[in-house]
């Protein structure tokens, strides 16, 4: 590891296991002090890695652990919202109870994570903000009704956070896995032949730590497919699509 992220202070949700974890794991082991926030207690520990027992979707404690971290680091540079759950159903048999806590966790929870960070990181003048979206972000799934209305949504409020935060250095992107990869939800998910061939989290980190490295004037408001701008950055074919 190169030590990328040193001295930065990195909040991620949904990370006590698959992607999330993941990401922690590699962002503490570029250097930076990550904050891992998940309902769930963590798989794994790790070094400069602090594990936060938190409702992403309760605005009460969203705000309660986002203030701690400030006061405690005096700074968060980069937001990953990862935190996800799906429901697949016809729409008819979707419950309303259903619905609302999967935009919730989803949407809701990205807004709320965005609030708590936006006032330092415009006050700071820098930061990065990455929110995990999905092919239900571009397109529409069979049953998929609740779930690519919460990826349309946080597709939508990151274009317009693109804007609001560029003139503050911030950027602000978007991201996919763009192959198949292993975790809780996937196997729940995946038919056989995607599981032949999906792939570990930790093969989609260097992405996240190059678009954690991000300011408004370099990679920014994009919809980046994770697998591809790690394949272009191993070969080091990225092209302007995926690098600044």
């Amino acid at each position: 590891m190169s030590g990328a992220l040193a001295g930065r202070v990195a909040v991620v949700t949904g990370a006590a296991r698959g992607i999330g974890a993941a990401v922690a794991r590699a962002y503490a082991a570029e250097g930076a002090a990550v904050h891992a926030l998940d309902i769930l207690p963590s798989e794994r520990d790790g070094a400069r890695i602090t594990h936060h027992i938190v409702d992403v979707t309760d605005e009460t404690a969203v705000a309660a652990a986002f203030a701690a971290i400030e006061a405690a680091e005096g700074q968060i540079d980069v937001l990953v919202n990862n935190a996800g759950i799906i429901t697949l159903a016809p729409v008819e048999e979707i419950a309303v109870e259903a619905w609302d806590r999967l935009i919730a966790v989803n949407l809701r929870a990205a807004f709320l994570c965005i609030r708590a960070v936006a006032p330092g990181m415009k006050r700071r003048r820098r930061g990065a903000i990455i929110s995990m979206s999905s092919n239900a972000g571009v397109r529409g799934g069979l049953h998929e009704s609740a779930y690519c209305a919460s990826k349309f949504g946080l597709e939508g409020m990151s274009r317009a956070l693109a804007l609001e935060f560029a003139p503050y250095g911030v950027s602000v992107n978007t991201i996919t896995p763009g192959h198949p990869v292993r975790t809780a939800m996937s196997e729940t998910t995946y038919s056989e032949a995607m599981r032949a061939i999906w792939k570990d989290p930790a093969e989609l980190a260097p992405a996240f730590i190059h678009l954690a490295q991000q300011d408004a004037s370099g990679l920014n408001d994009r919809y980046v497919r994770a697998w591809d701008l790690v394949q272009a950055l191993a070969h080091d074919t990225a092209t302007t699509e995926y690098r600044a």
